[in-house]
Parts: C-alpha cells; sequence; structure tokens
C-alpha cells in the first residue's frame, strides 16, 4: 500500500498511468515481464530531463514495481490497468 495525501493506494492504483503508458508503447498486450520493463526504462532515460523529479520518480518506482511480479503476475497487472 502507498499512502498519498492521506488516502492508501495499492501499487497498481497508484502507478496504473505510467504503466498503461508502457503497454501502449509497446504495441503488445498482455505485455510480457521483460517487455514492460525495458519500455519503463526507456521512458525513464527519455524523459529524465523533460519531467519533475516526482513524476520521474513515479515510473522509476513501478519499473521496481513490475520488477517483483511474477510473469503471471504481470499479465493479469496489464489486464487491470488495461481495464
Amino acid at each position: 500500500m502507498i499512502n498519498y495525501q492521506g488516502e492508501d493506494f495499492t501499487e497498481t492504483e497508484f502507478y496504473g498511468r505510467e504503466i498503461l503508458e508502457a503497454i501502449q508503447l509497446t504495441n503488445k498486450f498482455p505485455t510480457p515481464k521483460k517487455v514492460l520493463i525495458e519500455m519503463l526504462e526507456e521512458m525513464i532515460h527519455e524523459q529524465l530531463d523533460l519531467i519533475d523529479k516526482e513524476e520521474l520518480n513515479h515510473y522509476i518506482h513501478a519499473k521496481k514495481y513490475v520488477q517483483t511480479l511474477t510473469e503471471d503476475e504481470v499479465k493479469n497487472l496489464c489486464v487491470e490497468v488495461k481495464n
């Protein structure tokens, strides 16, 4: 759980926007874990100087979150954030 501005969110709820953005850029659904991690890493590097530090940290933590999941959990994650 992540507490943000007094509200509790699951990692999927909190990082859903970043993960969905990465899924859409891959054109693969459900996106394999390795591909999703690579896309998030690419997005981090591309946006390094373009977005503020807090927003960049969301991408970094989204990537770390995906890394903790199994392949099956990533498939479920893809479906959840797309819905």
